[in-house]
């Protein structure tokens, strides 16, 4: 007899009832073992409507069953990443509901302890594993519409007015609930990175998406469009799903559900010779995609085949995820942020610069305090304090993330391999996570300052190549530095680090960064302490309960930018790291935008 894999259900939501509970019942390969709800009594009524062998109440008793080999999460959104961690350290595989995560940072957590924990994880899009899916992509394989330039696609959906899936805090709203469908689509059907992403979105009085409109853009020039909702109308529970592919010899239309079921249709219609348009009606026959989803599941499981949504997949789709709820307006501050080769940099660091004047003490508080990111550079002459501390300090390599910096005096190719093989030495460690160019000139007449950028960048550039820096990157650079550099560059800066902080801004350097993918970093977020004193921000702050420090670094995470705060007290250093889940009220963000010219340093980088 073939073996089964006995499979437990966390949770008793309605997909699970209502759709992959019937498809694992009728799946081969699957045993239903065991389901767990946060009540006794409706794990039990499960039990008895689908045949489980156990019930459990409460999610953790099932995990700690040795007999569950395989969990089936459908868990709210927010709720995924705790659970699905849960259920693999405890060596089981995993199914979860999408989308899988609230943000790439989870995702990125989620698939590591599936690999320390030799588990299978993978995200439940069970339309992907339609027949009809196979038939798209036969059909632009072939070549018959020719190269694809345009993808529009929409599910619309209503009858949710109280349901948890409009609850933000759970990760409701219509982009993360069923816009995942459409990107998922989009991204199945378009081989090329995106070049930009631009969303509006309708929200409600908590600020969930009801409605939301996205065009992408991709590198090749192909580009893309869906509307996503929940609110579709009031009346009934209709929904509304499309999908459009236009190529360059022709174009597919269909009107087929996501996850239908049954006899599925779509529309190719292609130019003949005359000019005239011939169209033909495919038809698909597909049978319960939650059914195919488990089969393929169980063939991971049993058999080893790969998991047909795999890691590199879904990264992709929380990625475009993340910047359309960004462009969108919708998400909330992180504790890290993801560049697109996958290096995280926590939200907040450590800036280091004149914090070892009276030893490195402060050091030490810091990493008791909870930084694990420390900021410093060959100018600030502490790196070998640092490396000290760190080495004393006992912390795995892999926990910190450290960034230094080559000062102008050191750029060139020479000069600049040099910088950073001694920061290494000093800091005692062989690579570092980010390296950057502090400023682009070494005086304010450096006419070969351009010369010596584009040398010492190539020289970066191999470096990276080589592993030795995780992301490399900028610091005080402007786009008229920034401009040339990217006509000989062939790694594009991942980060430009730059003094940003309330009554300081740089507005039109922060949409520039935006527009070409580089990420801005905030040093001096608190206007060099000056901002502290401000009754405005005061304010602003009695209002949250919160620090004037603490509201200054949550509105600058909230705007998409990491901070390096400084401070020699151990209470402020830990006030600085509890900045993330301050609710800070549009208004609130608009008034402290406005605020004038206040704190700036005074430092320029065409003047120093």
């Amino acid at each position: 007899m073939n073996r089964k894999v006995r499979w437990g259900v966390l949770g008793t939501a309605g997909i699970a009832a209502g759709c992959t509970i019937p498809g694992m019942k009728t799946a081969e390969g699957c045993e239903l073992y065991a389901i767990a709800g946060r009540n006794i009594n409706k794990a039990l009524s499960f039990k008895e409507r689908f045949g489980f062998e156990k019930a459990y109440e409460g999610y953790d008793a099932l995990i700690s069953d040795p007999d569950v080999e395989a969990v089936y999460i459908p868990l709210p959104n927010s709720l995924h990443c705790e659970w699905v961690i849960k259920a693999l350290s405890a060596h089981k595989h995993v199914l979860c509901e999408k989308p899988i995560a609230m943000n790439e940072s989870e995702l990125r957590r989620m698939f590591r302890a599936a690999r320390e924990n030799g588990v299978i994880l993978m995200e439940a899009f069970a339309y992907l594993h339609s027949p009809f899916m196979k038939k798209l992509k036969s059909i632009i394989a072939s070549g018959e519409i020719g190269d694809i330039d345009h993808i529009d696609t929409a599910f619309l959906t209503q009858g949710y007015s109280d349901d948890i899936r409009l609850r933000k805090e759970l990760g409701g709203g219509g982009i993360y609930d069923v816009g995942c469908y459409c990107t998922s689509m989009i991204l199945s059907l378009t081989d090329s990175p995106v070049s930009y992403v631009k969303a509006d979105a309708e929200l409600d009085s908590t600020g969930t998406d009801h409605m939301a409109s996205v065009l992408i853009g991709f590198e090749n020039g192909a580009r893309a469009s869906f509307n996503a909702g929940m609110i579709l109308g009031t009346d009934t529970s209709d929904r509304y799903d499309r999908l459009f592919i236009h190529g360059s010899k022709g174009y597919i239309r269909s009107d087929a559900e996501y996850n239908g079921e049954g006899e599925l249709t779509l529309t190719v219609t292609v130019k003949n010779e005359r000019g005239e348009r011939i169209s033909r009606t495919e038809k698909v026959t597909a049978g319960s995609n939650y059914r195919m989803e488990t089969e393929q599941m169980n063939d991971c499981i049993l058999n080893g085949a790969e998991p047909h949504i795999t890691e590199e997949f879904s990264i992709k789709n929380m990625r475009l995820l993340d910047r359309i709820l960004d462009a969108a307006g919708y998400t909330e501050t992180r504790k890290e942020f993801i560049l697109d080769n996958g290096t995280a940099i926590p939200a907040v660091g450590f800036g280091s610069y004149l914090s070892t004047m009276n030893g490195a003490q402060t050091i030490r508080d810091a990493l008791d305090a909870g930084y694990r990111y420390i900021d410093t550079a060959s100018f600030y002459n502490n790196e070998e304090e640092i490396g000290n501390t760190l080495r004393e300090y006992g912390l795995p390599r892999g926990e910190i993330f450290i960034c230094s910096k080559v000062w102008p005096s050191d750029l060139g190719r020479e000069k600049t391999l040099k910088s950073f093989e001694e920061s290494c030495r000093r800091l005692g460690t062989d690579y570092l996570d980010m390296f950057l160019i502090h400023w682009p000139k070494a005086s304010p007449d450096d006419v070969n300052w351009l010369e010596k950028v584009r040398e010492a960048w190539k020289t970066m550039e191999e470096l990276y190549d080589r592993g030795r820096i995780k992301a490399i990157g900028l610091s005080n650079f402007l786009p008229h530095h920034i401009r040339p550099l990217l006509e000989t560059a062939r790694i594009r800066p991942m980060v430009d680090q730059l003094e940003l902080h309330v009554g300081y801004m740089q507005e039109y350097t922060l949409a520039y960064l935006k527009r070409e993918g580089i990420l801005p970093q905030a040093w001096s977020p608190l206007g060099r302490a000056k901002l502290l004193q401000d009754k405005r921000i005061s304010a602003a702050a009695e209002k949250y309960g919160c620090t004037p420090a603490q509201l200054l670094l949550g509105y600058l995470i909230r705007r998409g930018i990491p901070v390096i705060p400084k401070s020699s007290l151990p209470e402020r250093m830990r006030e600085n790291l509890d900045v993330c889940d301050i609710p800070i009220s549009a208004d609130d963000m608009s008034y402290l935008s406005c605020i004038p010219e206040t704190g700036w340093s005074g430092e320029h980088p065409d003047e120093q």
